[in-house]
């Protein structure tokens, strides 16, 4: 057994962690203190898993941030921490984080990590976390672990954690077309699999008047079976009672101004497809009832034939992107023997699989779009997509947020989109803004009957997508600090150039800094505090949820500043 010495800043916290397996850990020299960096050389290529493992003190801290996590804001046992991160799903980070939104350590493993038990929990016998991290599955013969233990907040300690993903892939990163950070239309909550040419071009047409860039047609356009299953999936070809001239058909939508991406789930094969009985041996299992299995990545024939099915829409239908779903699906245990595999991994195998389609469509199309979904968030997957949506969450504002803010956090300069937005018809106009707000720090996917909205419905939504392009510069490329994540995120800023834009869910308290803020209430209550403004002339604005002005007046303001602003609202504070 091999060990090492994690040591704080200020040389008065110092742990000794073990190194069990074949490998060897080398700290490298510190050069920003309280960041600390080590090399580690592993035999977890050849199949030998390396496991390393110290304890460290955080008794302030109140949550642990994980790449995956929803509405689970705790700190686990170090028995309940075990979480497996696989270049399919999940990344290997987590920041413990106290009260006050400070990381008290944050650890990270390199991007060339395909594979890992990555736990950090509460060691009930000694009061402090137990990590132990277990690298099963890496690109090279070593890799590289990071602990950082600077008192900073913990989007920062993120933020730098990401900075050094990116440094290591390089060009290696798919560039971000710009058409991804403006909104789209998604057809999933409006359609379900009943979606049509027809329906497709009635959307892109009300999208194209709301201002929306781009329709992704979901599930349906590839079979008649409206059952919500996946029996038929794997041919990939469109079924000729919905979408008789697909080509034809997306001609139609490029002329309505809107982009074209197109839904397709790779690993999924149905046992009703042409496909099944050429690879029904070349598969991981079944994944939904006896109907419905997950192919083999590792088996190049099952690669061509996914090649094939990927690269087909672009070049012969002339579609602009894809929706690539389900690759999580691949992350599977306990997998059987490819006969006639190439690869040492099913996430290799999912790695080369991705490499050659974005080859291939980027030979097309350089500007091609890929959505990939949460939770595939490794860093890996940065060199293939184009944008990352949050997971789905129908008629949840308030998972919208969490998700796509947990997002934002790990994605770098990547573009984050929002789980498609829907409400109901009766839904009241600050419910509808609600929605949006939510989906604040993200770019917005819509699917309601855009055309088919009741006139104060379209004011808010009109309002809202412009409201989120005029502010992109903060919303999308600011500085994101988002407040307790225990809380799933009280209040978010986003520090632009020139301004800064403030959500308020459940935290009413608004401290500003800068010279120009915008505060939105996305809260349930009226009042709003603002502390900082006093002790100088602002000007204040403040405009319903459906952007209409309600109040204007230029003050002194107190020390706090007690403001009225309506439910899906904003007030604009601003000093000269």
């Amino acid at each position: 057994m091999t060990t090492f010495e994690i040591q704080s800043p200020d040389g008065r916290t110092v742990r000794t962690g073990s190194l069990a397996g074949p490998g060897t850990i080398t700290p490298r020299p510190a050069a920003e203190p309280g960041v600390l960096r080590y090399d580690v050389t592993s035999g977890a290529a050849a199949g030998g898993p390396v496991t390393l493992r110290w304890t460290w003190p955080a008794d302030d801290a109140v949550t642990l941030w994980r790449p995956l996590q929803d509405s689970r804001r705790n700190l686990p046992t170090d028995w309940g921490s075990h979480r497996e991160v696989r270049s399919v799903r999940s990344a290997p980070v987590a920041s413990l984080v106290n009260g006050q939104d400070r990381a008290i350590a944050t650890v990270s493993l390199s991007s060339n990590v395909r594979g890992c038990d990555f736990a950090v929990g509460v060691s009930e016998e000694i009061a402090e976390q137990l990590i132990e991290l277990t690298v099963t599955d890496l690109e090279g013969e070593g890799f590289a672990l990071r602990i950082d233990v600077r008192a900073q907040h913990f989007a920062e300690a993120l933020r730098a954690v990401t900075a050094e993903w990116a440094a290591e892939l390089g060009d290696r990163i798919a560039d971000v077309p710009a058409v991804a950070l403006q909104a789209m239309y998604s057809t999933w909550y409006s359609d379900h699999q009943h979606v049509s040419a027809g329906s497709v071009e009635r959307h892109a047409r009300a999208g194209s008047a709301y201002g929306t860039q781009a329709v992704i047609v979901d599930d349906g356009w590839q079979t008649d079976d409206t059952r919500r299953g996946y029996a038929y999936c794997g041919d990939w070809e469109p079924t000729s009672h919905k979408f008789p001239d697909m080509a034809e058909h997306v001609r139609r939508v490029h002329a309505l101004g809107q982009q074209y991406v197109l839904w397709i789930a790779p690993p999924l094969i149905g046992v009703h497809s042409k496909a099944w009985d050429k690879l029904k041996d070349r598969t991981l299992g079944f994944a939904d009832g006896e109907v419905t299995a997950v192919l083999d990545p590792r088996c190049p024939e099952v690669r061509e034939h996914l090649l094939e099915c990927c690269v087909r829409p672009v070049r012969d239908w002339g579609v602009d992107g894809l929706k690539i779903d389900f690759i999580d699906s691949w992350a599977r245990t306990g997998v059987p023997p490819a006969p006639g595999g190439d690869c040492s991994s099913v996430d290799e195998g999912v790695e080369r699989f991705l490499q050659a389609v974005t080859d291939e469509l980027r030979k097309l199309r350089p500007d091609v779009l890929i959505e990939f979904r949460q939770d595939y968030v490794h860093p890996r997957l940065w060199r293939f997509g184009t944008f990352l949506r949050a997971g789905d969450c129908a008629l949840d504002a308030v998972e919208n947020r969490v998700r796509t803010i947990d997002c934002r956090l790990l994605a770098g300069d990547r573009a984050v989109h929002s789980d498609m937005l829907m409400w109901h018809s009766s839904a009241s106009a600050e419910n509808v803004a609600q929605h949006f707000i939510g989906a604040l720090f993200s770019t917005p996917q819509v699917s309601m009957e855009l055309d088919a909205l009741p006139p104060g419905h379209e004011q808010v939504v009109r309002y809202w997508l412009g409201f989120l392009r005029d502010h992109a510069d903060a919303l999308l490329h600011g500085v994101l600090l988002p407040s307790r994540p225990d809380a799933r995120y009280t209040q978010v800023r986003a520090v632009g150039a020139t301004e800064t834009v403030v959500a308020v869910y459940t935290n009413p308290v608004v401290r500003v800094q800068e010279s120009c803020t915008v505060v939105v209430n996305g809260g349930a209550e009226r009042r709003l505090y603002v502390e900082g403004a006093c002790d100088r002339l602002v000007d204040l604005v403040v405009s319903d949820c459906s952007g209409r002005e309600v109040h204007r007046e230029t003050t002194t303001p107190p020390e706090v500043w007690t403001i009225d602003v309506p439910v899906g609202g904003s007030a604009r504070i601003v000093w000269d």
